[in-house]
């Protein structure tokens, strides 16, 4: 999420992903996370379907499995990729055994995905080539150029699953991740009101880092943190009843980002559905056939739901909103600069002096992109900040039915 004012923009930590996915200016903090790169023949992969994995008892990392890879195709890509983990070995596998065709990523599935593998990594990215066996080298080849697209920003771990199919053919699923930091065992499931231990190790070097914890409901919140020579200490307690995300964030070279998250289930038990909690009036919204009036029901049931007064919509705003999302439709991308400006930049343009807030995500429909900003801490802070008193929100439908989304925040005027 962001959140700017006139002549300053503060940042706040945000991941950019594909389907389903959010980004959010606040006032606190935002940096962009890469999203999958894939050309030619590489696909992206369908995180969708499926869920029906279940959770392991621990989110941990790294994660070794003293059982190697059968095939040796597969040692040899896991070999050019990076440090092998069972977790993402594991996803690999999933998504090999459940995707067909050139579906698009869904980005907020593969990280459910990795959730139930016990895998705490943020900003994963997932690569697919369909060919023929005499094609291999070729394959390895573009997986290498497809690695080479985004830069290492830590240790790099991967997942390989190859599966052979008729007609010597075969697919190569690859999940790779940046590893700036790891996380000792957390439990996945937990009695309600136990206090809940997080310790991680910071790889890379940081100024400062805390625990950030999404409760059931309510706004996300900081807890104490220790943090010292690179090894973090935080507990939480988990009070009610539901889903608990937790995220280590830290101050790195580039700004401040998530380095590690973890679901925490309290009294209940984990589920696919739990990782992407519903948003408060999805049930009633979604029958709504215009999206951008969904949306705002969406976020007033949001706002209601905690006791904090609704928006109004406001035009301009509204105008602001839709040229962004257009704008992100045309790039491709979900970004707070789709090349338009950042919202800084654009609120000047329109003349408008005003702090402000943005979300904004790419999702198969409204309650979809909704349910994402809502499991969201920073894009939540954006929807529950009582000083807002207006909102403006765009939507730019692309040819395959999807919505490009975004939600500008601001004080009433």
């Amino acid at each position: 999420m962001i959140q700017a004012s006139r002549g300053r923009v503060v940042t706040s930590l945000c991941a950019l992903t594909l389907v389903a996915s959010g980004c959010a200016t606040e006032p606190k903090s935002l940096v962009a996370a890469p999203v999958s790169d894939v050309r030619a023949r590489d696909a992206p992969v369908a995180a969708g379907g499926g869920g029906s994995q279940a959770f392991a008892a621990h989110t941990e990392s790294p994660q070794v499995d003293s059982a190697a890879q059968s095939d040796s195709q597969e040692r040899t890509l896991a070999r050019a990729c990076g440090a092998s983990d069972a977790a993402l070995d594991r996803v690999a596998r999933d998504l090999a055994a459940s995707t067909t065709g050139a579906d698009r990523l869904d980005a907020t599935a593969l990280d459910a995905r990795l959730r139930a593998a016990g895998a705490p990594y943020v900003w994963p990215r997932a690569w697919r080539f369909d060919g023929a066996e005499s094609e291999f080298d070729v394959a390895r080849a573009r997986m290498q150029r497809w690695l080479a697209s985004f830069s290492a920003a830590g240790a790099r771990r991967c997942g390989v699953a190859l599966v052979r199919a008729p007609g010597a053919r075969f697919t190569a699923f690859v999940v790779a991740v940046d590893v700036l930091a790891d996380l000792e065992p957390v439990p996945t499931r937990v009695r309600i009101g136990q206090w809940v231990d997080v310790r991680a190790r910071v790889h890379v070097p940081a100024d400062a880092a805390k625990l950030v914890v999404l409760g059931p409901r309510g706004a996300p919140h900081a807890v104490p943190t220790t943090f010292e020579r690179g090894y973090l200490q935080a507990r939480f307690n988990a009070d009610h009843e539901g889903a608990w995300l937790v995220q280590v964030l830290a101050a790195v070279d580039g700004g401040p980002r998530p380095l590690l998250e973890a679901w925490v289930f309290a009294g209940i038990e984990p589920s696919a559905d739990g990782v992407a909690p519903n948003a408060p009036g999805e049930e009633r919204a979604g029958a709504n056939r215009d999206p951008a009036a969904a949306l705002y029901e969406m976020v007033n049931a949001a706002r209601v739901s905690e006791r904090i007064s609704p928006l109004t919509r406001d035009a301009r705003l509204d105008e602001l909103a839709r040229a962004h999302a257009e704008a992100m439709r045309a790039a491709r991308k979900t970004a707070h600069d789709a090349g338009d400006g950042d919202l800084n930049q654009r609120l000047e343009n329109a003349e408008l002096e005003l702090n402000a807030g943005e979300n904004v995500a790419h999702a198969a429909n409204a309650v979809l992109a909704a349910r994402a900003l809502w499991a969201s801490p920073s894009h939540r802070q954006n929807l529950l900040f009582p000083d807002f008193g207006s909102v403006g929100i765009g939507v730019a439908a692309d040819a395959d039915g999807t919505l490009w989304v975004c939600e500008i925040f601001a004080p009433a005027r």
